[in-house]
């Protein structure tokens, strides 16, 4: 089957130089503005999105054998390595959002079920953690070189030192008021976590995918029907608790 992500960039890649300069302006200009304070992140060789590690004889073992009955999403993830798709394809073709990817990613990593191309800087990894929760703000901004290490200490003590007197504020705040980061620094590092928790529109790009063959293209639509069906549920659940957590009756 052609890759979703390969189809997606294609269909921009087919438009007129003097569109894709526009876009490439207007684009540029947002992402800038967006991450003001965090300018290295618009760095297109620091994708997270465009990481591809190899699977390391473990990996393979396990994807083959699944002796630890993971989740079938961690063996989907593990063959589309297998298969040579990065961060992006994975995430596009299975309908998760990049946070779901870079949970999955993060776990098996732990395992050691791949291996980072040495040729990958650490800030790929940290941003994987960040959007995944498994670093909070504080240990983000000190990796990527925003704060040094004692500041993020003189920040962590003031904060016990305020949890002490019952006042409990958020490590982000804290920063804030040391001086150590602006609002805008703490807006962009929000975007940055919140914009992660989307999926990519499904109606993009999806309508022009060719499949190898019948049985490919009957597996890819179970497949969106369920993701679909799980979404409707989502949010069924979620107006449930809003009108529970506003007292409105049916």
């Amino acid at each position: 089957m052609q890759k979703i992500s390969e189809l997606f960039i294609q269909n921009i890649k087919n438009l007129p130089i003097w569109v894709k300069q526009v876009i490439t302006k207007e684009i540029m200009e947002d992402l800038t503005k967006k991450l003001e304070d965090f300018t290295e992140l618009v760095q297109i060789d620091d994708l997270f999105q465009s990481m591809s590690p190899a699977l390391t004889f473990k990996g393979k073992e396990e994807l083959n054998q699944r002796k630890l009955n993971l989740s079938e999403s961690y063996y989907t993830f593990l063959q589309d390595l297998e298969n040579g798709c990065n961060m992006f394809e994975i995430t596009v073709k299975n309908f998760w959002t990049l946070a779901d990817t870079a949970k999955i990613f993060c776990r098996l990593m732990e395992m050691e079920y791949f291996k980072i191309p040495d040729y990958l800087t650490n800030k790929n990894i940290t941003i994987a953690l960040f959007i995944a929760g498994k670093i909070k703000t504080g240990e983000f901004l000190k990796r990527i070189g925003k704060i040094t290490v004692l500041q993020l200490e003189q920040a962590i003590r003031y904060q016990k030192e305020l949890n002490e007197e019952g006042r409990h504020i958020k490590m982000a705040s804290i920063l804030i008021k040391m001086g150590f980061i602006t609002d805008k620094g703490l807006d962009s590092l929000l975007l940055l976590k919140d914009e992660a928790k989307k999926r990519l529109p499904i109606s993009i790009g999806f309508n022009s995918i060719k499949y190898d063959n019948k049985e490919d293209e009957e597996n890819q639509i179970i497949r969106m029907q369920k993701e679909i069906s799980r979404l409707e549920n989502e949010n069924i659940i979620m107006k449930k608790r809003l009108k529970k957590m506003l007292n409105i009756n049916e």
